[in-house]
């Protein structure tokens, strides 16, 4: 946290001066480092002894092997990124044209505009707040504006730590927040000239409204006192300081607590007990001989002990032999206190959002409304900054008027939603199949409850089924018609071929009975008398 700097940081003369609310912060900081980290520092582990001191009178050989066995759970930072992913999905709306071309790669390292701010999320959560510095690449010396629009130079970001930001200067004109200066501390790798490594040099850039200043806090050879040392210094096109804010719980210029503070103490805890836990398994989890009334040897000490399944311990008639071993009432209540402090690691995540430790759902939603609340602050307070990094974005690549009032990012902020299950999903269909319910707000409750795309637009949706269900129509109605028109002609071809069957013929009379009765033949021969 600190990079081993020995600058002064309270004299207000040098750059490498800190402002008294970030010393406040240091030692919360420094532990949300550590809880990110896992402990481990700067090397595995190496953040263990912060936590677990060296007992007095404990041998080191036994200190290092407490620690070796002690491990930390990663509930804080699978936590925060639980957090994070809920606000790792928004829609780009407005960008400004350069920002759109360069949107897979907006840091210069490769990453796009999600992963960055995945990554800005997580720092947000973890330090309750981080900055981000919009720069644009430097001039290579175009002779005219079309070499400047095709030289492949485009702004991009700098995520900088809250700890990173060691002072700036604000004020207020009629409540209205503006950054005057801001001073930002970097590490900077400088070639060893005694080999072949480097070295890392801290320095302090000091960010102006147009202009940037890179100082060194240098101290002269058998001198103690410290003083800057300006390296250099370039303009820029913001008017401006081009260093925006994004805090969790508050849009205040580098305010704001930590949110998860409350975790990193109880995991601290969690670890602790757990490293307790596993010193008494350790060392009490065998059974220990107890042997009275030992023969003693010939130098008078007793004889050694050995155990083993061909061996046999002799005492006198007055003495005695056995196994003790703990009652197991301290291992149960130190079992006790490590769940009881699960349970309250559950409550400040989102396990608790799956089932996890939760009896009823009454009690899940009173808890989900707590977490819901600090989303949707840090969906407000992620919109805001992203909105004024895409301003500073278009004022470094010249296309302001590109901008509109909805430029920014848009975030669903039902994320927090419990997944609907799937009986939850066969009560919805089935009253929208029985016209209790409409489509439009079947498709929102689905989306509501994580069954659809947090990104589908619902309307579109709407309007997509309403066509394809006008081309089903529109195809089965064609489909009818050349039906209709094939029995048609195959009627019309067999009333032609009809005629030609015998007994069919159109002109030939029908032939007359012979007369079978009396009766019959004379009325017959009246007929043809006639």
């Amino acid at each position: 946290m600190a990079h081993s700097i020995t600058h002064p940081i309270n004299d207000s003369a040098l750059v490498s001066y800190h402002r008294p609310e970030l010393i406040r912060l240091i030692p919360q900081l420094e532990q949300a480092e550590d809880c990110w980290t896992l402990l481990n520092g700067e090397g595995l582990g190496e953040a263990k002894k912060k936590y677990l001191p060296k007992e007095e009178g404990e041998p080191s050989g036994a200190y290092e092997a407490r620690l070796n066995r002690s491990t930390y759970t990663p509930i804080y930072r699978d936590s925060i990124r639980s957090y994070a992913g809920l606000l790792s999905r928004f829609n780009l709306i407005d960008a400004p044209p350069s920002f759109e071309e360069n949107k897979s790669d907006v840091d210069l390292q490769g990453s796009s505009v999600q992963s960055f701010m995945t990554k800005v999320d997580e720092l947000a959560l973890r330090d309750g707040g981080t900055f981000i510095w919009v720069d644009i690449m430097p001039d290579n010396g175009a002779d005219n504006f079309y070499d400047q629009l095709t030289d492949g130079r485009h702004p991009y970001f700098i995520n900088v730590k809250r700890c990173d930001v060691i002072s700036w200067q604000v004020s207020y004109n009629r409540g209205v927040e503006s950054v005057d200066q801001a001073v930002i501390r970097q590490l900077k790798a400088v070639p060893d000239e005694k080999g072949y490594g480097s070295r890392v040099e801290p320095v302090y850039y000091v960010l102006t409204p147009g202009k940037v200043e890179e100082y060194q806090v240098i101290q002269n050879k058998g001198e103690q006192k410290y003083r800057n040392k300006l390296i250099s210094t370039w303009e820029v096109s913001s008017r401006i300081v081009p260093l925006v804010w994004y805090g969790a719980t508050t849009t205040r210029f580098g305010q704001g607590d930590l949110p998860m503070d409350g975790l990193a103490d109880l995991s601290i805890e969690h670890f602790q007990m757990r490293s307790d836990l596993k010193e008494l398994l350790h060392k009490c989890a065998m059974p220990v001989p107890v042997r009275k009334g030992a023969t003693l040897g010939p130098d008078g000490k007793p004889i050694p002990l050995v155990l083993g399944p061909n061996s046999a311990v002799d005492v006198p008639t007055d003495g005695s032999f056995g196994f003790a071993e703990p009652s197991g009432k301290s291992l149960e209540r130190h079992q006790a206190e490590i769940k009881h402090n699960e349970e309250l690691m559950d409550r400040s995540s989102l396990n608790f959002l799956y089932g996890a430790n939760v009896k009823t759902a009454t009690e899940a939603s009173l808890r989900a409304s707590q977490v819901a609340s600090s989303v949707s602050s840090l969906i407000r307070n992620k919109t805001a900054a992203f909105g004024r990094l895409l301003k500073l974005w278009a004022v470094y690549a010249g296309q302001e008027k590109s901008l509109t009032a909805e430029s920014g990012i848009a975030i669903n902020d039902a994320l927090i939603n419990k997944p609907l299950g799937a009986s939850e999903m066969a009560q919805m269909v089935n009253l929208y199949t029985n016209e209790l319910m409409s489509k439009r707000t079947t498709l929102d409750e689905l989306q509501r409850g994580g069954v659809l795309d947090p990104d589908l637009v619902v309307a579109d949706e709407i309007r997509r089924i309403e066509e394809e269900h006008k081309k089903q129509q529109a195809q089965q109605h064609k489909d009818n018609e050349q039906k209709l028109q094939e029995d048609l002609k195959r009627a019309s071809e067999f009333q032609k071929q009809a005629p030609a069957q015998p007994g069919q013929d159109v002109d030939e009379k029908p032939k007359e009975r012979a007369p079978k009765t009396e009766q019959e033949k004379t009325t017959q021969a009246a007929k043809v008398a006639q």
